[in-house]
């Protein structure tokens, strides 16, 4: 009796080992299918990537080049319909030198904002608000 009860368990416990062995390269199947698949689907988001930012730099060029670069400049310009151009004419014929009319807020044009801020009485902060731009505007 017990040698049948041995053979039993020799048998039941290989027959476990035999289900593992042929279950685990099936995992391991599965999974290698999943890391293929994951790496298709980043593939196929980084091309979506490269062509959205293909498209992002075609707008910004069409927009003079430095449309992004310009998100900079909300944080200068408070005033709702006012560009950099406009901003850096204003100084010019106000006196103050904002450096070339070119549309990029630089050193210069944020010298002479504040400059004029001084000049005007108005606290001396770099940022062009309603006040800024209204004595600009005179």
């Amino acid at each position: 009796m017990p040698r049948k009860i041995l053979f039993l368990s020799v048998l039941a416990f290989s027959l476990m080992l035999s289900a593992c062995a042929t279950t685990r390269p099936r995992q391991t199947g599965d999974l290698s299918a999943r890391v293929k698949e994951l790496e298709s689907q980043l593939a196929a988001k980084d091309q979506e990537v490269q062509d959205l930012q293909a498209q992002l730099d075609s707008v910004n060029q069409s927009l003079g080049g430095d449309f992004l670069k310009g998100e900079k400049t909300s944080t200068l310009i408070r005033v709702s319909g006012v560009t950099v151009k406009g901003l850096q004419k204003a100084l010019k014929k106000a006196g103050y030198d904002p450096g070339p009319v070119d549309g990029h807020i630089g050193r210069k044009t944020k010298k002479a904002v504040k400059a004029f801020q001084k000049g005007r009485g108005l606290r001396s902060d770099g940022v062009v608000g309603e006040k800024t731009w209204n004595l600009l505007n005179q």
